[in-house]
């Protein structure tokens, strides 16, 4: 795991794999082979690359373009002479904002309209002459890959982008604690925390294009987050009904066997853990008003006390499920000579 001790425990809701020290250290050698030493270099993203390149004090000026502030908080603190960090929403960031560079790298989320999001800036913020660089998911990541990545590939060539090269499975993602617990979930054993990789593909800009930024309108989320410790809890206040208050069980274990978004069983689901854990609460607005008294001495009815009681339960499974996650990673990686 590279670089990770500013971010949260990932969340199932996020689908957030991250790149290990291997991957890290892959990207940064790249960026040095490919870039003179008096070039610029732009991350859209990749905090963790950002880390990386700030501790190797690569001779590249690398600018960052982030928008978490408890991310940047944390990161300005290895910002040297040679980097920077720009406050922005890549889905919203205007390229004259962000200046002109030799090289463009990013990680972006595998679904097009955040790949289109991503490219048409990378783009724009890039030198006739410069490199772009980004992961995309391997063939045989899903049945229609093939025919999205041909997609993506036509989209690239339309913003003035000629590909260079491709390296296939040069990327290697740590395995998350909410796809451990999935996995333990479902009877897997022998769990590999490395097995998931990425291509990565590097284009040429041959030229400057026009081309309208593609519409992009992010979801307004209704999910609401708590945290207790390593534990993130997550709650739909949309989806409700009326009633006596309860917590319902939803799958055996109460861990979902699955991190597929398509899992017909993540219907109907309302609380959210970082464990992957999945419940429906018929009054999420009770269970929020109720989980920001955890741990007062006093409890004031009995709603309150079911909320406490789930919370203190579910976050002493999790604790204890995040190390047992940690060794095993831990080990796995001494194992493999990480």
């Amino acid at each position: 795991m590279g670089h990770f001790d500013f971010l949260k425990s990932p969340h199932p809701l996020d689908f957030e794999w991250r790149n290990t020290m291997k991957s890290l250290n892959y990207l940064t050698g790249l960026i040095t082979q490919i870039n003179r030493p008096e070039e610029s270099v732009l991350l859209l993203g990749m905090p963790t690359l950002f880390a990386n390149i700030c501790d190797k004090d690569i001779p590249q000026t690398v600018k960052l373009v982030e928008r978490n502030e408890p991310i940047i908080d944390s990161l300005s603190k290895l910002v040297n002479e040679k980097t920077s960090i720009t406050k922005a929403d890549i889905f919203k960031a205007k390229p004259q904002d962000i200046g002109k560079h030799s090289c463009a790298i990013m990680d972006p989320p595998w679904y097009s309209l955040h790949f289109f999001q991503f490219v048409w800036l990378a783009a724009k913020a890039l030198k006739v002459g410069g490199t772009m660089i980004i992961s995309i998911p391997p063939i045989n990541t899903k049945p229609d890959i093939d025919t999205q990545r041909l997609e993506w590939f036509d989209f690239c060539q339309k913003q003035g982008l000629c590909i260079e090269n491709l390296f296939a499975s040069r990327l290697e993602y740590a395995m998350p604690f909410f796809e451990f617990n999935a996995f333990r979930a479902a009877g897997i054993k022998d769990i590999l925390p490395f097995w998931r990789t990425g291509d990565v593909v590097t284009f040429k800009k041959i030229r400057d294009t026009d081309t309208v930024r593609p519409e992009f309108i992010e979801p307004t989320s209704t999910w609401k987050e708590i945290t207790f410790d390593t534990v993130r809890i997550r709650v739909n206040t949309a989806l409700k009904s009326d009633g006596d208050f309860e917590i319902k069980s939803l799958v055996p274990t109460d861990i979902l066997p699955s991190v597929s978004k398509s899992d017909p069983k993540r219907q109907g689901v309302n609380i959210w853990t970082s464990g992957n854990r999945i419940f429906y609460t018929n009054k999420p607005d009770i269970f929020l008003k109720y989980a920001k008294t955890f741990g007062n001495p006093t409890l004031g009815n009995k709603e309150e006390e079911i909320v406490h009681m789930f919370i203190q339960v579910n976050v002493e499974f999790e604790k204890n499920e995040f190390n047992n996650y940690l060794n095993w990673l831990y080990y796995e990686m001494e194992r493999q000579g990480f």
